[in-house]
């Protein structure tokens, strides 16, 4: 007897498995996933964001970085940071200093970038700074699949070609390739349609930017609770929201 309830058990857990896989192997549409993406956005009715919080920089980058705040040399670098964008497409990255003009920056007008301090002597900076751009500053007004569509061709992701798989324990739909190759990729969450993942070239490597942390206390939907840039296997900077302002008046000259 126990053994004929083993072998239903087993039986069971066989059929519920078989029929999982459909649900979890079915794909939307790469256009379709870009709409939700955009609608997950216009539904938050941001038109300006600001973030602030702390930049963590490591190996190379905490190099850059204590040049650019002429901070001495050596071993991990913080400094207080915050991210300015306005949709669409108008973003800045900026470490403060003591004065404004002793605050290294990062301004980026869809694809056209602008520097004051040598931040961009860092590509992680600059990398960090397009991923956000292109995930959260895009347009997000009526069907934005066409807008995320340019803005993710810009950083060379195929948007023919998609599969699943998992980051950060979830499920995702990976645009551009498999999860294994190495070429741009985009991650968007299978179910909360939250963007999580974006490696894009710069500067002459792979800069993997993350997305961590979505519905945090801090950022909420807005903006999440971190983002980090890993080159190979090595962390290089990580952004860690204290406070996000939706819709803050933003000064023009700033963007």
């Amino acid at each position: 007897m126990d053994r004929v309830r083993r072998k239903a058990r087993l039986l069971s857990a066989a059929l519920g498995a078989a029929l999982a896989v459909p649900a979890l192997g079915y794909l939307l549409p790469t256009q379709a996933v870009l709409r939700h993406l955009g609608l997950r956005r216009e539904a938050l009715e941001l038109s300006a964001l600001e973030i602030t919080g702390t930049l963590q920089a490591e190996g190379q980058s905490a190099e850059r970085l204590n040049a650019a705040t002429a901070r001495p040399p050596g071993g991990r670098a913080f400094a207080p940071a915050r991210i300015l964008l306005k949709i669409p497409g108008r973003c800045r990255l900026e470490v403060m200093g003591a004065t404004p003009s002793e605050s290294p920056y990062l301004v980026l007008r869809d694809t056209r970038l602008t520097a004051g301090g040598g931040l961009d002597a860092d590509p992680s900076a600059v990398a960090l700074l397009r991923a956000v751009c292109t995930l959260l500053a895009t347009s997000n007004a009526g069907d934005a699949s066409a807008a995320y569509s340019i803005a993710l061709a810009r950083r060379g992701v195929d948007l023919s070609d998609e599969s699943l798989g998992r980051f950060d324990g979830r499920l995702a739909y990976v645009i551009g390739g498999h999860p294994l190759e190495a070429k741009p990729l985009l991650y968007v969450d299978k179910d909360a349609f939250q963007p999580l993942r974006l490696v894009a070239a710069e500067g002459g490597h792979f800069e993997d930017v993350r997305l961590l942390g979505w519905g945090s206390p801090t950022g909420g939907d807005w903006f999440p609770r971190a983002v980090e840039v890993v080159e190979g296997s090595e962390l290089r900077l990580r952004f860690t929201t204290e406070r996000a302002n939706a819709n803050p008046r933003i000064p023009e000259g700033l963007l």
